[in-house]
């Protein structure tokens, strides 16, 4: 037995647009009849999207199931959250740590450079001292 697309849509738990998107695109194969209505093989259309458990409704499902992951991602988020401020904190302060080397290395003034009175003389003239004997 062949779906309709709004059969086809509860059969795999989506809204009927998103099964007339994916005839359109191409993501699934359908065929139209006489008075213009999608008809889809199952098999082909459970290729693309699983099929829905139809043991309990699907109200009943998703407060079921959705209340404690909802529950458990937001721990996760919240501690994951607490982690990344805490990184950003630490970069921030090595951040200003490293500025302020950088700050002082640029304000402190060059070490004086000594002249030694020999070497401002120059070579030739202590030389020339040394062989007058003065």
């Amino acid at each position: 037995m062949k779906y309709t697309a709004g059969q086809a849509a509860k059969a795999v738990g989506v809204s009927k647009a998103t099964i007339t998107r994916a005839l359109q695109n191409g993501k699934i194969s359908g065929s139209k009849d006489d008075n213009g209505a999608w008809s889809i093989d199952p098999a082909e259309l459970h290729r693309v999207f699983p099929p829905v458990a139809h043991a309990l409704p699907a109200t009943q499902t998703v407060k079921q199931s959705a209340t404690p992951e909802k529950v458990n991602e937001t721990g996760v988020l919240e501690r994951e959250n607490q982690m990344l401020r805490e990184a950003l904190i630490e970069v921030r302060q090595e951040r200003d740590r490293w500025h302020q080397i950088a700050e002082r290395l640029s304000i402190a003034p060059p070490a004086p450079v000594p002249i030694q009175q020999k070497v401002a003389e120059g070579f030739w003239s202590r030389l020339f001292r040394k062989s007058n004997g003065t």
